[in-house]
């Protein structure tokens, strides 16, 4: 009967026990943020502005590529361009500036 009362108060003091306790929190804190996070990056609400093709997607991409290739911030193209390569013959890079100076 003895060696029945201390399994029990063996048991008691081991679920008592508190060890592990933040690990376990933590992972479910992780499994919680991670859920959130599918379901937000998933929708189509957030594919619609930052997906493949989504709207600020594509208004970046033309300001970069316009920013790139004609040196000035802006998104449409100029029928005449306002750059020059410098005055280096031999230069063919990707290099150049403007002919007159910004406003």
């Amino acid at each position: 009967m003895a060696d029945m009362d201390m399994v029990r108060i063996r048991k008691i003091l081991f679920l008592k026990n508190e060890k592990g306790q933040s690990t376990v929190e933590y992972i479910l804190l992780f499994a919680v943020i991670a859920s959130l996070a599918s379901f937000v990056f998933k929708s189509s609400v957030f594919l619609d502005l930052f997906g493949d093709n989504g709207t600020f997607g594509n208004v970046y991409k033309r300001k970069v590529e316009y920013s790139y290739r004609h040196g000035l911030d802006g998104s449409t193209p100029f029928t005449a361009p306002n750059y020059s390569g410098g005055d280096h013959d031999t230069y063919k890079g990707r290099f150049f500036g403007p002919v007159e100076a910004y406003p």
